[in-house]
């Protein structure tokens, strides 16, 4: 094998042969127009089929306004805000949209408009469900906790009135029943009802029932609701939903919004009963020990048969005194509350319930923080109803809670040290005025003591029944957090889904980009020579034409002289381009013109057998002689004495008693061609063709006929064509279509350039007449098969 290398890459002749040619890359796909077409056709019937057979999906939507009432106060907590440990409102609204989207209040929903139970008819093409009513119904015996964790699809045939059936998917009888009677099934008894009075109309139908767990309907709905605010910041929430039944779609958000109401109405009620059920365990305790202090007075007064006159001597004494004690009683009640509460925060058995609200104290900021920790105590129940405590949401809520509760602990140990202060001053002052008035009588000290303490105790027993009050009447008259503002409607609805405009659109598009792609990508990854304009990009080489792909196989000589298909016509063109190349040669015996190619199978034997029979018709003596002594093919074409192991070149050049004219054959023909097969195949070709009677061969042939195309080894594989190429007068250089590698042109084009090849000449083989290779006027089908 010969491998040939060059010092440099293929170059073209000009800029515009290797430049952007746009006219060829447009006319390369307006050749495959076809392509395009089908391809726009099919992709425009699947996206119609598409749309016929998808379930149109509408959009449902309603808004609703979610109340931001509570608020951090400005407070000493309030720096907590800044630094995210406590709510803010945004905060509070994706709550309120976690909250609306729980599987509690979905789950609430599907139970309530019985969701996991749907029924459905066949149309002319698709499955409709009927909402909210079918022409039958079916009612379960069995307890929801079973039913509701069941699947189960039941195919119902409407016989008459009275009877009906369950069949098979092919519409096969399973079993028959009558309705309004109990049927034993797999997910447990139930009774199958018509629901119209007049269902005989629809005799024949088939009804399927479709029985899914309430979880997966859940689920289901959970991952088709979308919640959001309608602008940042807003209070505003939109609910929206895509169903093809447009009912369903605006029951399901309706029904969601009124499940939300509920829920949050119920929490605050359980808040204001928690309140009022706390101040009632107070007054309770302080009721007792007003009754104990009213029947102390009652005994002293009665033992010692004392009045309520005060004496005049200490009476101006007595209203400071009494002043003081006002005061003191005051703060010993705020002491008494802060106190009360604190033990309340601190206490663990309750870390998580509502603090009372309605106790009221002297400091703003302990009211205000004690409404803030009750808001997040809300918030964590409300989550803990849908999620863990695990959730990220609680976790954060829990930590604000922990930071409310230390703060608001600093608050009222704060608030205690400061009354305290005050109150240890108010009884410094009080024991002084209580010495001015020791010259009194002895009980009519004790009754003032008394009524110091009773004083105290009807002040919180008012102050607590005034609180309980409050806590009734809001228990009445709670509203839910969220407002409507815009129902769910059918009218409001839209049509969303399948998108027709952007399918077609889409159709049309992906039908132009599937042909175009698949054309580019063949031509990207093509390395094969596809067109003439291929050689012409490439090589600087000249062309000295093209032969168009032999269709009929049976004769592979099809040059004959009554032959007009476009094969035989090419040939004859091949001639007479021949005849304009070999012009200027000065020659007075005969020319002799070499076939090759690069690597076998190019079509060597094809175009110079065939050459030959074209020069022979033209009225030339012309001897066809084969050179590929290693893969000799003209037994595949020519008819010779004894097939492949005819003598022929190999022999003559191996035996000397053989004479030159016992290896040439002359056809049997009108125009014959004299041929000089390869002979045997030796074991050394190479050195053969460096013997000296290769010469007198070619001699004897020069000096005898007119022609000699001579059939030679591919150059790529082998040496042998080289070896003999001085005796060429003309190469022609053979590439296939579709066959031949671009890569390899590299070879033919150094050879040009060193001329080891004489007269090189490039013809193009197996060339495609669809790229505009025809030949003359009025060769159609008929003559190609010539």
């Amino acid at each position: 094998m010969m491998n040939i290398e060059t010092s440099e890459p293929i170059s073209v002749q000009d800029a515009t042969k290797t430049g952007f040619n746009l006219k060829g890359e447009i006319l390369k796909y307006l050749k495959k127009w076809y392509w395009f077409v089908i391809s726009v056709v099919l992709f425009i019937a699947l996206a119609f089929l598409h749309i016929r057979y998808t379930i149109p999906q509408y959009n449902v939507s309603g808004t609703i306004l979610i109340s931001q009432e509570e608020s951090v106060s400005e407070s000493e907590l309030s720096a907590f805000k800044d630094l995210g440990l406590l709510d803010n409102s945004s905060n509070k609204i994706e709550n309120e949209i976690q909250i609306i989207k729980s599987r509690t209040l979905i789950t609430n929903v599907v139970n309530s408009l019985n969701l996991n139970v749907q029924y459905f008819t066949k149309g002319r093409v698709l499955e409709i469900e009927n909402y909210p009513k079918s022409l039958i119904e079916i009612n379960f015996l069995s307890a929801d906790s079973i039913v509701h964790n069941k699947s189960k699809l039941f195919r119902v045939l409407i016989k008459s009135e009275t009877d009906f059936s369950f069949v098979d998917k092919d519409g096969k009888i399973l079993s028959d029943h009558i309705f309004g009677k109990t049927v034993s099934t797999s997910i447990g008894d139930v009774v199958i009802t018509p629901s119209k009075k007049d269902i005989t109309v629809n005799k024949g139908a088939i009804i399927n029932i479709k029985i899914s767990p309430v979880q997966s309907i859940v689920q289901k709905y959970r991952n088709k609701l979308s919640v959001s605010t309608v602008g940042k910041g807003s209070s505003i929430v939109k609910l929206s939903l895509n169903d093809p039944v447009k009912k369903k779609g605006r029951d399901i958000i309706n029904t969601l919004i009124e499940e939300y109401n509920k829920s949050t109405i119920e929490n605050k009620k359980q808040t204001s009963a928690r309140t009022a059920g706390f101040i009632s365990e107070r007054l309770q305790l302080i009721s007792g020990d007003l009754t104990e202090v009213d029947d102390e007075v009652a005994g002293i007064k009665s033992k010692f048969g004392l009045t309520s006159n005060v004496e005049a001597q200490t009476q101006r004494v007595a209203d400071i005194d009494s002043r003081n004690v006002q005061e003191i009683n005051r703060l010993e009640t705020q002491v008494r509350k802060i106190e009360s509460t604190r033990r309340f925060v601190m206490s663990q058995d309750g870390k998580y319930d509502l603090l009372p609200s309605t106790l009221g104290f002297d400091d703003p900021s302990i009211t205000a923080t004690v409404a803030r920790y009750n808001s997040l105590i809300r918030q964590r129940n409300r989550l803990l109803k849908s999620s863990s405590e695990q959730n990220p949401v609680v976790v954060n809520i829990d930590e604000q809670i922990n930071s409310l509760r230390q703060g608001l602990l600093a608050s009222l140990n704060g608030a205690k040290s400061s009354i305290s202060i005050s109150l240890n001053s108010l009884k410094t002052q009080d024991k002084y005025f209580s010495g001015k008035l020791y010259n009194a009588p002895q009980r009519q000290k004790e009754l003032t003591a008394i009524g110091r303490e009773q004083g105290i105790k009807e002040q919180l027993y008012l102050y607590l029944l005034q609180k309980r009050e409050e806590a009734e009447i809001t228990s009445h008259v709670t509203l839910s957090n969220a407002r409507i503002i815009d129902e769910a409607s059918i009218m409001a609805s839209k049509y969303v889904s399948p998108n027709k405009k952007m399918i077609y659109i889409a159709a049309l598009f992906f039908g132009m980009l599937l042909p175009f792609l698949i054309i580019y990508l063949k031509d990207l990854f093509n390395t094969k020579i596809s067109s003439r304009e291929d050689l012409e990009k490439l090589l600087t080489i000249p062309i000295l034409g093209a032969i168009p792909k032999l269709k009929s196989k049976k004769s592979k000589i099809v040059v004959s002289g009554t032959s007009r298909s476009s094969v035989a016509e090419a040939f004859r063109i091949l001639r007479t381009n021949l005849n304009f190349l070999m012009a200027g040669i000065k020659k007075d015996t005969g020319k002799v013109l070499f076939v090759t190619s690069t690597i076998s199978g190019e079509g060597k034997t094809l175009v110079s057998s065939n050459l030959a029979k074209a020069l022979a018709i033209s009225g030339k003596k012309v001897a066809y002689v084969g050179t590929d002594f290693r893969d000799p093919k003209f037994h595949n074409f020519l008819e010779l004495p004894q097939g492949k192991d005819t003598k022929g070149f190999t022999n003559y050049i191996m035996n000397s008693e053989i004479a030159i004219e016992d290896v040439i054959y002359k056809q049997n023909d009108e125009h014959p061609i004299y041929i000089i097969p390869s002979g045997v195949i030796p074991p050394n070709p190479a050195e053969l063709l460096l013997n000296d009677r290769v010469k007198e061969m070619f001699d004897y042939l020069e000096e005898n006929f007119d022609y000699l195309v001579v059939d030679t080894a591919p150059v790529s594989l082998v040496t042998d064509t080289l070896l003999i190429s001085h005796f060429a007068d003309l190469s022609i250089y053979i590439v296939r279509e579709n066959y031949s590698d671009k890569r390899v042109l590299k070879i033919p084009e150094s050879f040009y350039r060193d001329k080891r090849l004489p007269n090189m000449a490039m013809l193009l083989n197996a060339a495609s007449t669809k790229n505009g290779y025809g030949y003359g006027y009025g060769y159609g089908a008929k003559n190609d098969k010539d």
